[in-house]
């Protein structure tokens, strides 16, 4: 293991960390906050550490598949470590575990926050905090790996560590040209939507914002209230498109760019994506609108809303909490925790799809539930045929057998960790509906969950133990385990090695 080509490409990492730290340094200025002090400071010791790992070690010019895995892994851990110093630094945000739980939720693009008066914070820090979002939504990573060619290293085993899902799209046979399109596609939507936004109304500053945390499908905002406090159909509609281009795979964004409208239709996980989010949106329309309540419980609970007069009401909430929840965002503009619990249900088993692969979403994937329900119906069949040769096809493509061993340890994986976490925060002394949401709402990095963890609420509840457990679970997600399991792998069982 090349320890001195990991630190070095973590120098890399925190250089360019510091230099979007400069981004809401602006804004602190502009809007004269109290927070530029912290932001500046927070850059000199980025940059600082960041020169001093870069020039500190020699790297060799080849990555293998290991060291890209730990690269990736650590590159979170430090973003988040020095990303949670403006934070840490003016103070508002508690201690420094805080601090690290909010920033790793800043780039793991979960959206929990320990925050409770939002509103309240200097704009140069809730910009940051977006910020966080739009750079761990396509990957700080990627942004490093259309850099590191310059210094004359190869980047593929970070790629392949760095994309979410089982099988990996390369836009271009160049790792370092997909990075550069990808980065292009990502950027020219974020100038799309920020423009949209601000026809809605928005300043530049709040439109940037919920840019940064749409396209990432990470959730945080600028306001106590959410996206709801804009009270906006038109930017609800604008908010929902986007995240929903989001939760698609950007190299099909990519196909359609090119004029290839018939890839794009003819893609199976983009079929199973959109058909799920269609018919979970209708489900729980009519849930709501039909849903009965007392006069007694309109007026005990006054952020309890009555759908059943108005169907586009019902439309309007259900189609923007489906969205957001599936593609793991975690906006919000109802309480959906006072829902009916077939609503609730619907919206904790979206928690556990997510996005597609190859998106900017977590959760455990749409390809990966397509290919277990491919592999599943295989099994019926073969018990029926036991002669049969049955493959597992999705659309045109057959899926390799490892591809379906990794998909289903993944599963088994992802399961086993929340159920251990769910346990963990249960044995804490929170109760089981907290600790289940906020389970798979961390690690599927969608932020929002139910009871304690609501639409509505926050994680600053928690104890610091707990808020470590939690952080570790974003990580775990965003980083799809295996990167992490691979680190650990490598610190406690092959130390030797590792040095």
């Amino acid at each position: 293991m090349n320890l001195k080509t990991i630190l070095k490409i973590q120098g890399f990492l925190l250089i360019i960390l510091a230099g979007m730290m400069i981004f809401p340094l602006i804004f602190s200025f502009y809007y004269q906050s109290d927070d530029w002090s912290c932001l500046l400071i927070s850059i000199g010791i980025t940059l600082f550490a960041g020169l001093l790992l870069s020039i500190s070690f020699k790297a060799e010019s080849n990555i293998r598949t290991r060291e890209g895995f730990i690269i990736v892994s650590l590159g979170w851990i430090f973003a988040s470590l020095f990303g949670a110093l403006p934070f840490f630094l003016y103070g508002s945000f508690g201690n420094y575990i805080n601090c690290v739980f909010e920033a790793m939720s800043g780039f793991t693009t979960t959206g929990a926050t320990i925050l409770t008066n939002i509103e309240g914070q200097p704009k140069g820090l809730l910009f940051w905090r977006s910020m966080t979002h739009w750079l761990g939504g396509m990957g700080i990573i990627l942004l490093t790996i259309a850099v590191l060619p310059i210094f004359g290293l190869t980047s593929g085993q970070l790629f392949n560590a760095e994309v979410p899902g089982p099988t990996k799209d390369r836009i271009s046979p160049k790792i370092k040209d997909t990075a550069k399109i990808l980065w292009m596609i990502y950027g020219g939507m974020t100038i799309i939507e920020t423009a949209l936004l601000m026809l809605g109304g928005m300043t530049l500053y709040d439109a940037l914002c919920h840019t940064f945390g749409t396209l990432a499908t990470g959730g945080f905002s600028t306001l106590n209230a959410s996206v709801a406090g804009f009270n906006n159909l038109y930017i609800e509609i604008v908010i929902i498109f986007f995240m929903y281009l989001a939760g698609i795979n950007f190299a099909l964004h990519f196909q359609l760019i090119n004029g290839n409208l018939k890839s794009f239709l003819t893609n199976r996980e983009w079929i199973f994506y959109t058909s799920v989010l269609v018919v979970s949106i209708l489900a729980i329309a009519f849930n709501v609108y039909f849903a009965e309540y007392t006069p007694e419980q309109l007026k005990l609970d006054k952020n309890l809303v009555d759908y059943s007069e108005n169907f586009g009401a019902a439309l309007r909430v259900a189609a923007f909490q489906v969205v957001s929840i599936t593609t793991t965002t975690g906006f919000c503009t109802a309480n959906f925790d006072l829902w009916p619990s077939f609503s609730k249900i619907l919206l904790i088993l979206l928690m556990f799809l997510g996005g597609s692969s190859g998106s900017t979403g977590g959760g455990m994937k749409q390809i990966r539930i397509i290919i277990i329900l491919k592999k599943v119906a295989n099994e019926i069949k073969q018990l029926a045929h036991p002669k049969a040769v049955l493959a597992v096809k999705v659309g045109k493509e057959h899926i390799p057998d490892f591809v379906i061993k990794n998909v289903l340890a993944f599963f088994v994986l992802f399961v086993g960790f929340f159920a251990i976490i769910t346990l963990f925060l249960c044995f804490m002394g929170y109760d089981i509906i907290t600790s289940f949401s906020a389970s798979i709402a961390t690690l599927g990095n969608i932020g929002p969950g139910l009871a304690q963890v609501g639409a509505i609420e926050n994680y600053a509840f928690f104890d610091p133990l707990s808020k470590i457990v939690l952080t570790f679970a974003m990580l775990l997600g965003r980083l799809e385990i295996y990167s992490i399991l691979i680190l650990i792998y490598a610190l406690l069982l092959r130390r030797k090695s590792f040095f």
